[in-house]
Parts: C-alpha cells; sequence; structure tokens
C-alpha cells in the first residue's frame, strides 16, 4: 500500500476513534483540540506530498477527474453484454473494442495528469499501476495490449481485433483481479484528493495552519 493510503488511513482510523469518544463525552474540548491536531497533521502531510498547495490544485483536480473517468471506463468493461451475443445474432465485438479502447485511454490520460502532478503523488499511483500490469503483462500482450516506458499502455489493433471475448473478460471483466486493483487505486485518488482539497479550503491556509 502507498504512503499516502497509508497517511490517510492512520487519519480516517483517528478522526473516527476521536469522534466516537466526542460523542460519548457530549462534545469535550480536549477531544475537540486532539481533533482539530490530527487533521491538522493530516494536513501538513499531505502537503508535504505534494497534495493540497494553493497552486497545485488545479493539477490535481484534473487528476482526479481523470480517475473517475478511470472508473467510468472500468465500469463499461463491466458490462456482461459486451462478451456474448445477442439472442439469435453472429457475435459483434465492435462495442468491446471500442471500451477496451476508452478504457487504454482513461488509463493514459490518468498517467498524463499523475506525470504532471509529479512528488509522491504520482510516485504512489504509477507503482500501483504497474505493479497491477506486471502481474498481468502477458495475458495483456496476448490480446495486444502493452506499457511503453513511461508507462502508457498501447494497442496493437490487428491482435486486439482477433482476441477472444473471454481473454478480455478475464483481463477487464468485473471479477478481474488486475480490474479491482486498478478501481482501489482510482477510488484512493478520488478519496484523498477530495478530502486533501476539502480540508485546505475549509480549515488550513498554505502553510497547513488553522484560520
Amino acid at each position: 500500500m502507498s504512503s499516502i493510503n497509508n497517511s490517510y488511513e492512520y487519519y480516517q482510523s483517528n478522526q473516527g476513534l476521536l469522534s466516537m469518544l466526542n460523542k460519548s463525552k457530549s462534545g469535550n474540548p480536549l477531544i475537540n483540540q486532539l481533533i482539530s491536531n490530527n487533521e491538522m497533521k493530516y494536513q501538513q502531510k499531505m502537503e508535504s506530498l505534494g497534495i493540497g498547495t494553493k497552486s497545485g490544485n488545479d493539477k490535481y483536480k484534473k487528476v482526479n477527474q481523470a480517475a473517475n473517468s478511470l472508473l467510468d471506463a472500468l465500469n463499461s468493461l463491466s458490462k456482461e453484454d459486451l462478451y456474448r451475443a445477442e439472442e439469435g445474432k453472429e457475435y459483434d465485438n465492435s462495442n468491446l473494442l471500442k471500451s477496451v479502447s476508452n478504457y487504454v485511454t482513461a488509463y493514459n490520460n490518468t498517467i498524463s495528469n499523475l506525470t504532471s502532478c509529479g512528488g509522491s503523488l504520482n510516485n504512489s499511483f504509477k507503482t500501483e499501476f504497474l505493479e497491477a500490469f506486471k502481474e498481468n503483462s502477458e495475458a495483456f500482450a496476448n490480446i495486444g495490449i502493452t506499457m511503453s516506458t513511461d508507462g502508457k499502455l498501447s494497442i496493437n489493433q490487428d491482435k486486439l481485433k482477433t482476441a477472444k471475448a473471454e481473454d478480455i473478460q478475464k483481463l477487464l471483466g468485473a471479477s478481474s483481479k488486475y480490474v479491482k486493483n486498478i478501481s482501489s487505486s482510482a477510488n484512493s485518488i478520488d478519496t484523498i484528493i477530495n478530502k486533501a482539497l476539502a480540508m485546505r479550503s475549509t480549515n488550513y491556509n498554505a502553510n497547513g495552519l488553522m484560520m
């Protein structure tokens, strides 16, 4: 798990425990201060990783949008009718090929935006994406998808067109371990960036101090 994920889960766990204590103590001032301190430490950690600084907000929003588009592309590939012929008709893989192409485009856009951000956000999640692909690189190559040195995917259209629908589904269908890993990373990007941006805009200045 990435250092960013660990930071968020540690923060979330602390806040959950403190909130439960606070509820039982009817808003204890000491616990209120602990909650504020925990939020400040999390914000400072996120800013040290390059998240939530004023100059970088637009870049992080673009990463978040790209990650959401990636999730949408994966959701499209989870539809069973992409891999089956309509009753009484010959199977047509054109919609499946389009969905695979859309996924590769969304994936590469996410990589481009992570690269633009740089820092630990880029390193952490690009590493997760790379590891997920490496585990399935041979199977991807068999359907015409390879990864270049910059971490982006490319498609051999001729090879993809002749790939079996069931082989594509094993890699990119709803039950695929690869899809679950990529979805988990994309969801983490969404959660972490939204949290960091929200905390910065409502509670902190650029130095991580409460306003």
